[in-house]
């Protein structure tokens, strides 16, 4: 017998400032192709459940075409692809893009906050008794990051995330390990690769109605574990960010 699906709606809203200056930054482009990633898992889903459909699964899964998404509108060939659509793409924008879509000095420190982030997440949600989270918030930056801490603040009361993920903001350290290992397999070659493509789709389709990490593995072509996920956050930051991270001792061949 054939089987019904209900019809599924997206939509996607992006403030971008005021009306007399309507063009949005490059994080502005990374956040609207993130949430385009969320409307693409829901659109895409075909599962027997609603709530292993799309977005409703687990939060370390929800994040990954969202954060894959993003690996795209970085991606050179796409970006110069939506900007200048009937120009031909060369080697010099792919060079050009490269120098100025991955390569900023940013990017090992984006990594790195985002540790200190999902490492703060984890202990005030632990079952340790806090008497003032400042001091952890402190302690934290102090061990794990590069910047010094800016005193007389209490820059955690202002991420949100704190709040409303309750121990699971490592989701998107996760999700990006994941979404490197799917990219940079698939489609860091050819972002426009129609087999690739094909692959991800059934993949989406699938949500988490089945076990996903033996879901990536057979989209990407092989079995991971945690020194693949950990090369995949580490080696495109060392390739793209003028080699902050070179002593790290991560192996070449993690893709």
């Amino acid at each position: 017998s054939k089987q019904w699906y209900q019809r599924r709606v997206r939509g996607l809203r992006k403030d971008c400032g005021e009306f007399s200056y309507p063009t949005l930054t490059m994080d502005e482009v990374q956040t609207l192709f993130h949430e385009l990633g969320h409307a693409l898992h829901g659109l895409l889903g075909r599962t027997s459940y609603q709530h292993t459909s799309g977005t409703r699964g687990p939060t370390d899964f929800a994040e990954i075409p969202s954060t894959l998404l993003e690996n795209f509108i970085s991606h050179p060939r796409v970006w110069y692809n939506c900007i200048s659509p009937t120009t031909p793409f060369s080697e010099s924008h792919f060079k050009h893009g490269t120098e100025h879509l991955f390569n900023t000095p940013y990017t090992a420190l984006q990594m790195e906050t985002s540790i200190l982030h999902a490492a703060l997440d984890q202990q005030l949600h632990s079952s340790t008794l806090l008497s003032e989270t400042g001091s952890v918030a402190r302690e934290l930056q102090e061990r794990l990051s590069s910047l010094s801490y800016p005193v007389e603040t209490s820059w955690h009361l202002r991420f949100s995330h704190l709040h409303f993920y309750g121990a699971r903001y490592y989701s998107y350290l996760w999700s990006r390990s994941i979404a490197n290992l799917i990219f940079y397999n698939l489609f860091y070659e050819d972002p426009f690769n129609e087999e690739a493509g094909r692959r991800l789709k059934e993949f989406l389709r699938r949500g988490s109605s089945v076990n996903y990490q033996r879901s990536v593995e057979q989209l990407v072509g092989y079995e991971f574990g945690l020194e693949e996920m950990v090369g995949a956050l580490v080696e495109p930051v060392r390739a793209f960010s003028r080699g902050y991270l070179d002593h790290q001792d991560i192996s070449d061949q993690w893709w």
